[in-house]
């Protein structure tokens, strides 16, 4: 006799057995949906790129597969006690009893996960609800597999224990949800592709159609910068329309392209690349009038694979301008000298200092409000801005805005009128306000190479005790061991008391610091940001400087 009382397997898909399973299935795959934000997170900021994403799955870094584990192994054992606890009231109730231990278990790790603030949240975009409808459905029809094998299992051994346990394996299930979510991004690709081909196009057509002027900005770093910079400026003459926040890819560009009308005079496109042909891909879809290049260094060789990629696809933008386009390039950067060289259309130099430059500053001086200094373009009358803006890097992306805006009609008057107004940058050396006696610089956002040079020399100009959190740099593939390697020694002559956060970089940035001459008392580490802000609170005095610089996204530890 079958332990659950029935005569024949097939009774299992008739009568109440029958809806018992698929709500059981149906609630599994709604409760592995909210088990899993975090892979659907990671997914998210992979550019929904599979290989990106079980790269970060199956790193030893990543402990959400261990914590998955954990949870299954727990809910497995107290789910067989339980059953087993009960099995005195019979085996059709008894075998359901292990559910309760499941849902106390997995609701303390969905808790327990939602707890812990994302460092860029889930965007809750029209593509992630198709997605996570999908995997529902996926985790639904896998649970149900999982129950009809088992019992099936069951039915054939016969076995009184057997039966009682045969939905124990059902605990194990979400081990297999990053995997379902795979499925489940795999099954909506295709669809998915066709809906941004045909957001993508819709977005071109009105483009075509528009009488605006369009820019186009790339580079390794600065992009959001110069693009904020531009648009704060521009806006003196003209109606701007620029993408919002890191919007740089096609789709992001695209849906700003909605909000387009008869009314603006310039579109600004911010174009981001990880792999050559992005940026061409980009302007195929913008046709810029004017180029703008920031400059080049290693950040994303990790995708690129070589320095040479990464200039050949920012060379793209140039390639693809318009006939009588217009070129800006950052000066002080090697990338940036060689792509102008390259370029045989109308270009110009610009930066925060070269008297042969089109436009360039002198007289910089910084302070805890920001800064000040001399802007001169193209020969006319030198004038005077102030901005709250920090570092050298920012006076050269200010002077990069301001070639374009002169050569766009502006004059240096109105320019520096724009610059007056720029508001701070969020996550670029930002000044944090505080009730203390405390100046507190905000770095985080995607710093690189270039970008922690910049930080040091802010750093410099100001007085106290310097204090620098950091997890390190990545996506820099064979490089980053030695990146991070100078960016402890870098460390060592600006800071004075350095906390590593997360263990993705800490080897070599101890190693660095050490090799720099620093006193191992005066490193700290945390694993994560938050353990790293109670060791500052824990540490700090009035007069300190604290540096944030850089944060490591959610896809690394």
């Amino acid at each position: 006799m079958f332990p659950i009382g029935i005569e024949s397997f097939s009774e299992l898909f008739s009568g109440y057995t029958l809806w018992i399973m698929i709500g059981l299935s149906v609630a599994n795959g709604i409760v592995i949906l909210f088990a899993s934000m975090k892979f659907l997170l990671v997914l998210q900021q992979s550019g929904y790129k599979g290989k990106r994403y079980y790269k970060w799955l199956l790193s030893p870094e990543t402990p959400y597969m261990s914590r998955l584990m954990l949870l299954c192994l727990l809910g497995l054992l107290f789910f067989c006690v339980l059953n087993m606890c009960f099995s005195y009231v019979g085996n059709t109730i008894s075998s359901y009893m292990g559910f309760l231990s499941y849902g106390l278990f997995i609701g303390l790790y969905i808790d327990s996960e939602s707890s812990v603030n994302a460092k860029v949240p889930l965007k809750k975009t029209k593509r992630l609800v198709r997605l996570c409808i999908t995997f529902a459905l996926v985790a639904a029809a896998f649970t149900f597999g999982i129950i009809v094998l088992t019992n099936f299992i069951a039915y054939s051994i016969n076995d009184e224990v057997v039966g009682l346990l045969r939905y124990a394996p059902f605990c194990l299930i979400p081990l297999a949800s990053p995997t379902l979510l795979f499925i489940a991004f795999c099954i909506n690709e295709p669809a998915e592709y066709v809906i941004r081909k045909r957001i993508i196009a819709k977005a071109t057509a009105k483009l075509n159609s528009a009488d605006v002027i369009r820019i186009g900005i790339t580079g390794s770093f600065g992009k959001t910068s110069v693009k904020e910079i531009l648009n704060t400026v521009l806006s003196q003459k003209f109606r701007v329309l620029s993408t919002p926040a890191s919007y740089n890819t096609p789709m992001g560009i695209a849906l700003t392209v909605k909000g387009l009308d008869s009314t603006h005079d310039i579109f600004i496109a911010e174009m981001g690349a990880r792999n050559k042909g992005d940026i061409k891909e980009l302007t195929d879809m913008i046709k810029p009038d004017i180029g703008v290049l920031t400059g080049i260094n290693n950040q994303h060789l990790e995708s690129f694979g070589s320095i040479e990629a990464i200039k050949d696809t920012k060379y793209e933008l140039f390639a693809g301008l318009k006939k009588g386009g217009k070129a800006f390039f950052s000066s002080g950067n090697d990338g940036a000298k060689e792509l102008f060289d390259r370029f045989d259309g109308e270009k110009y130099f610009a930066g925060a200092g070269g008297e042969d430059n089109f436009a360039y500053a002198t007289d910089i001086v910084t302070d805890e409000h920001g800064m000040n200094f001399t802007l001169h373009i193209n020969g006319e009358q030198p004038v005077k801005c102030n901005t709250v803006l920090l570092g050298k890097h920012s006076v050269a992306n200010v002077c990069l805005a301001a070639a374009v805006a002169y050569k766009l009609g502006l004059t240096p008057e109105e320019i520096a009128a724009g610059v007056n107004r720029i508001p701070a940058l969020k996550h670029r050396l930002e000044l944090l306000p505080n009730n203390k006696n405390i100046v507190i610089i905000d770095d985080s956002y995607n710093s690189n190479e270039d970008g922690t040079k910049a930080a040091m020399e802010v750093l410099d100009t100001f007085k106290g005790r310097k204090i620098v959190l950091t997890p390190g740099l990545v996506e820099l593939g064979k490089m980053e061991n030695v990146v991070n390697l100078e960016f402890g020694k870098r460390l060592a002559r600006h800071a004075d008391i350095v906390i590593v956060i997360g263990k993705h970089n800490a080897e070599m940035l101890i190693s660095g610091l050490t090799d720099g001459g620093f006193l191992k008392e005066n490193i700290m580490f945390a694993k994560s940001l938050n353990k790293g802000n109670a060791l500052l609170n824990g540490i700090l005095k009035d007069g300190d400087v604290v540096l944030f610089e850089n944060d490591l996204p959610d896809n690394y530890s």
